[in-house]
C-alpha cells in the first residue's frame, strides 16, 4: 500500500468571519455552531461490532478501542464490543445497517466492506453506511509452520508454478486483502490464480490456529497477527508486502519485492456507523478518535503490532473508501474475480 499524505482533518464546520458583520451576531453564530458539535453525546451502550471472530486483528482493533475510550474517558457511556462473523464480515456489516440513525453502533471495517460487494458475496455497499474514521494500515505476511518444507519464497513459487493446487492456503474473506495479495502475487509470479485452494475462515486468529493443526499450508494475514507464533517459534514468515523490511522481529524477513514480485499492498481498518445519523453525532465521534489516535495507548499498541498509524476524519474517510473501491474493482475484475 503505498503512503499517502495526510489529508486536512478540519472539523465539519467552518464560521466565515466577514468584517460587516456585528460583532454580537459573530458571537451568536459562533456559539450555535460550537453548540451544534457538541450536543450530542451517547445516551446509552455503545456497541463495538467486529466482523470476525475473537482473536484476529479486527477484534484486536475493537477491544484497544474499547480500552482507550473507557481509560481516556472519551466517552461516559459503558462500550462493548461485539463479535459477528460470518460472510467475511457480511454478517456485522449487515447487522450495523439495520440500525438506522442509531450512532451507538460502531462497525470495525477494513477492505472487504468494499470487496464484498465487487466480488458478489453482499449487496451492501460502503456508500450504505457513514464513514467515522479510517485508523491503521498493517502490511500481509506469508506464514507457514516452523517444520514446513517451504523454506523460501521461491520453494513456495516453485511448487506452485508446477501445480498450483499442491499449496492449501487460507483467507478470511475472498476478495480480502491477504486474498488480494496472494492473488497478485500469484498472477506477477506467472501462477494460474483460478487454480489456488483457498480456504475460507472466519477471523485471522482461526486461519492460524489451521495452520498450525496442519489443515492449511501457507497463511497470509496481517503482520499483528504473527508475532506471538512467530516469537514461540512455531511458525515463520516467508514474505512480507511491505514496500521495505520491517524492523524488530521481522528484519530478517524479506519483501516480495526483494523475490522479484514488485507487489506491495496493505491492509486498513476504520470505522463506520449506520447510515442516517446526524451531523452532531458525525461531529462527537470525530472528536473521539481525534483524540484516541493521539494517545500514548494508541500509539504504543501500534508499535506493539507492526502498525501504521494513517487516520483520516469522517469526511476525509469517506474520500479514501471512494478511492479504494475504484482501485479494488479495478484489480478484482483484473483478476476476474469481480462479479
Amino acid at each position: 500500500m503505498q503512503k499517502r499524505q495526510t489529508l486536512s482533518t478540519d472539523r465539519p464546520f467552518k464560521v466565515i468571519v466577514n468584517s460587516f458583520v456585528p460583532a454580537a451576531l459573530l458571537a451568536v453564530l459562533l456559539s450555535s455552531s460550537l453548540a451544534q458539535a457538541a450536543d450530542w453525546k451517547p445516551e446509552k451502550a455503545v456497541e463495538i461490532v467486529v466482523p470476525a471472530a475473537p482473536g484476529g486483528g479486527t477484534d484486536l482493533l475493537a477491544r484497544t478501542i474499547q480500552k482507550i475510550l473507557s481509560n481516556q474517558r472519551l466517552v461516559e457511556s459503558p462500550t462493548q464490543v461485539v463479535n459477528k462473523p460470518g460472510g467475511g464480515g457480511s454478517v456485522a456489516f449487515t447487522y450495523v445497517a439495520q440500525h438506522p440513525g442509531n450512532p451507538h453502533y460502531l462497525g470495525v471495517t477494513y477492505p472487504s466492506l468494499l470487496t464484498n460487494s465487487i466480488v458478489g458475496s453482499n449487496s451492501l455497499k460502503h456508500t450504505d453506511f457513514v464513514p467515522l474514521a479510517l485508523l491503521r494500515n498493517i502490511y500481509i505476511g506469508f506464514s507457514v509452520r516452523a517444520d514446513s518444507p517451504l523454506r523460501s519464497t521461491q520453494d513456495l513459487l516453485d511448487r506452485l508454478r508446477k501445480d498450483p493446487g499442491s499449496v492449501v492456503f487460507s483467507t478470511f474473506a475472498l476478495g480480502a486483502p491477504n486474498h488480494l495479495a496472494l492473488a497478485l502475487i500469484m498472477k506477477a509470479a506467472g501462477v494460474d490464480v483460478k487454480k489456488l485452494r483457498v480456504v475460507v475462515y472466519a477471523s485471522g486468529g482461526l486461519s492460524q490456529a489451521a495452520l498450525l493443526g496442519g489443515h492449511v499450508d501457507v497463511v497470509p494475514t496481517g503482520v499483528s497477527n504473527l508475532v506471538a507464533p512467530m516469537q514461540d517459534g512455531r511458525i515463520r514468515v516467508l514474505a512480507v508486502t511491505s514496500p521495505k523490511r520491517t524492523e524488530g522481529i521481522f528484519a530478517q524477513v524479506p519483501t516480495w519485492k526483494e523475490s522479484g514480485i514488485d507487489v506491495v499492498i496493505g491492509q486498513w481498518f476504520g470505522v463506520i456507523a449506520p447510515p442516517g445519523i446526524a451531523p452532531s453525532q458525525i461531529a462527537f465521534w470525530d472528536e473521539v478518535f481525534g483524540r484516541l489516535v493521539k494517545t500514548d495507548e494508541w500509539k504504543s499498541e501500534l508499535q506493539r503490532n507492526f502498525e501504521d498509524n494513517e487516520y483520516l476524519n469522517s469526511r476525509d474517510s469517506k474520500r479514501f473508501l471512494d478511492s479504494k473501491y475504484d482501485e479494488y474493482k479495478r484489480i478484482l475484475a483484473e483478476l476476474e474475480l469481480a462479479k
